[in-house]
């Protein structure tokens, strides 16, 4: 009975290796490599038609953002009656303040003509160590009336902030010829220049000038072309012509 016992034995134990490797899952085998992808090339995918209609409502709502916008005042057809008044920074003489009005007259957006009509007072304030010095006056200080005629062109149209609002405002130049009547200026006067209009309501405006006025002038002894700085602000009131 022993030797049958000890061959059942050595019996199982040679078959138990062979029933845990019966247990043992086995492993899958890999899965074979898949093919790269491949993206499509640029050149190849579809155009836009004009026929999508979401493109054409994207481009129409952005051209319809776009364009000049309408502007709230228009000078076309109208008058403007300035009244004005700052500094004469004299060239020769000594700087002095002045004052005046000018009349214009848009016959178009853009394109006017004016005229002016100032007063300043024309002195040399050497003169008077000159006088003490020779013993007679060497200049006659006075009163100069400068009376000039010109063309106005705002090219520019622009949007300033002031405080809170938004304020539209047009840039223009001006040229024009007249004449600075004093016994110390001789022939024609030209000036040019640069304006600013600010619309703050739709019939009175603010408006700053900046004008060179050129002359031919004589004082003491020396006579030359003179550049005089004419700085001025005013109040302009806007009255339709009705032609």
């Amino acid at each position: 009975m022993a030797a049958v016992a000890w061959v059942a034995w050595l019996g199982l134990a040679a078959t138990m290796p062979t029933l845990a490797l019966a247990q043992v899952p086995a492993t899958p085998p890999p899965p074979p490599p898949s093919a790269p992808s491949m993206a499509p090339i640029p050149s190849e995918a579809p155009l836009p038609s004009c026929d999508d209609r979401s493109l054409v409502d994207e481009l129409a709502g952005r051209a319809s953002t776009r364009g000049v916008q309408k502007r709230d005042f228009l000078k076309d057809d109208h008058f403007q009656l300035t009244a004005h008044g700052g500094m004469f920074a004299s060239d020769l003489l000594s700087s002095s303040y002045i004052y005046g009005g000018a009349l214009a007259y848009y016959f178009t957006e853009d394109f006017g003509v004016e005229v002016s009509f100032d007063v300043t007072p024309l002195r040399l304030d050497l003169d008077k160590p000159l006088e003490e010095f020779f013993g007679d006056r060497r200049f006659d200080a006075g009163t100069g009336y400068l009376a000039l005629a010109g063309l106005l062109w705002s090219p520019m149209h622009a949007k300033l902030k002031v405080a809170d609002r938004i304020v539209h405002a047009d840039i223009a130049l001006v040229a024009g010829a007249g004449r600075l009547f004093h016994d110390s200026v001789q022939g024609v006067t030209f000036d040019a220049g640069l304006i600013l209009e600010m619309f703050t309501t739709k019939w009175v405006t603010l408006r700053f000038d900046v004008r060179n006025v050129m002359a031919v002038q004589e004082a003491v002894a020396e006579t030359r072309l003179t550049n005089n700085i004419i700085a001025t602000a005013g109040l302009a009131l806007w009255i339709p012509s009705g032609l």
